[in-house]
């Protein structure tokens, strides 16, 4: 079990990182960074690795149910249509607030319904209800969270007010988007609870091919990459050719932009993997337990981060108590779920 937890902080970790790189793009704009970023990471990086070093792939998905793929492919549109409006909400009601709703909506969401997915049993168990308690805390501490990141943003932006009716209308749009976000990027987790607890995809890899449990991973998952990507690229083509940018890709600097984005296609993939070995590691629950935990840790880093590099700088002191407090009850959380899956 604190293998299967340190497996995950670490992928939490990564995914709090990956982004990082799109910084130093230069002379591509925002639709060629993250179409080019999508492209790598749902197809280029995983088919190749998959394809590279997972022995008896096709007949491993061969012995898997069509429906089951069937399922794993809407999960993984899901997830991709999560992605997209994570987006575009937080144009509308800014970072704090849109981060905090999304994950809190989608942990909540991906870590409950996999109890109902072959784990029914055991939600009424001693160690089902600390689990529960656990999510539960958690949710308190994006909370707490959300509420440092509001009073940031108003602290910084005092003389801003948002009273007339078109402000009102793009803040109440932009919840109603990211609540909907949330539980469509749920749907990640949701594809590979399928692909592994039901179709069995992992275990057919390892125990029929001699795969390594980390390699088995990647058969695991492949799938939902591609569902994702595909419903991820179809915007971003639209994107590039309403905005004319397609031309970008040829720009000075493209060479460079391209090993940037792929430096973050295979962290972002790493991340992925790395948690679906850690969910492995932690049980029948794992994906309830490792994906709380997962979003909780990258929610942590990235207000880590975020704070050493002075993005909090101009907050208040209110804001950073809260931001701290939150950290806290989040911390307290993933040792509740941590301790409730030891009980399983």
């Amino acid at each position: 079990m604190v293998i299967g937890v340190i497996w995950v902080l670490l992928a939490a970790t990564l995914l709090g990182f990956y982004a990082l790189p799109s910084k130093y793009t230069e002379n591509y704009a925002i639709e060629n960074t993250w179409a080019g970023f999508w492209f790598l990471a749902m197809f280029l990086v995983p088919i190749l690795a998959t394809l590279g070093l997972v022995d008896g792939l096709f007949d491993t998905y061969r012995q898997v149910p069509n429906n089951l793929f069937i399922i794993i492919f809407l999960f993984s549109l899901l997830w991709g249509v999560g992605n997209l409006l994570w987006g575009i909400s937080i144009s509308k009601i800014g970072m704090a607030l849109g981060f905090s709703l999304l994950i809190g909506v989608s942990t909540l969401v991906g870590s409950i319904l996999p109890f109902f997915m072959g784990g029914i049993e055991k939600l009424s168990s001693k160690g089902g209800l600390v689990i529960l308690l656990g999510i539960f805390i958690i949710m308190l501490g994006i909370m707490a969270n959300g509420k440092a990141g509001l009073l940031r943003e108003k602290n910084e932006s005092k003389n801003q007010e948002f009273t007339n009716e078109t402000s009102n209308n793009k803040m109440r749009n932009g919840i109603i988007l990211c609540i909907v976000g949330g539980f469509s990027a749920a749907g990640f987790n949701l594809a590979y609870h399928v692909a592994d607890n039901l179709a069995h995809i992992g275990s057919i890899s390892q125990d029929q091919f001699n795969n390594a449990s980390w390699i088995a991973r990647l058969a695991v998952m492949l799938p939902a990459f591609i569902g994702s990507g595909i419903c991820i690229l179809i915007y971003f083509s639209i994107q590039l050719t309403k905005n004319k940018t397609w031309t970008h890709f040829s720009n000075k600097g493209s060479v460079k932009n391209i090993f940037l984005l792929l430096i973050m296609s295979i962290v972002y993939c790493a991340s992925l993997i790395i948690y679906g070995l850690g969910a492995y590691e932690l049980g029948p629950l794992g994906t309830t337990v490792g994906f709380a935990i997962f979003q909780t840790g990258c929610i942590m880093v990235a207000n880590i981060l975020g704070y050493f590099t002075g993005e909090w700088k101009n907050a208040g002191k209110q804001s950073k108590n809260w931001l701290i407090r939150g950290l806290a009850i989040m911390t307290v959380g993933i040792v509740v779920i941590a301790y409730g899956n030891a009980l399983i």
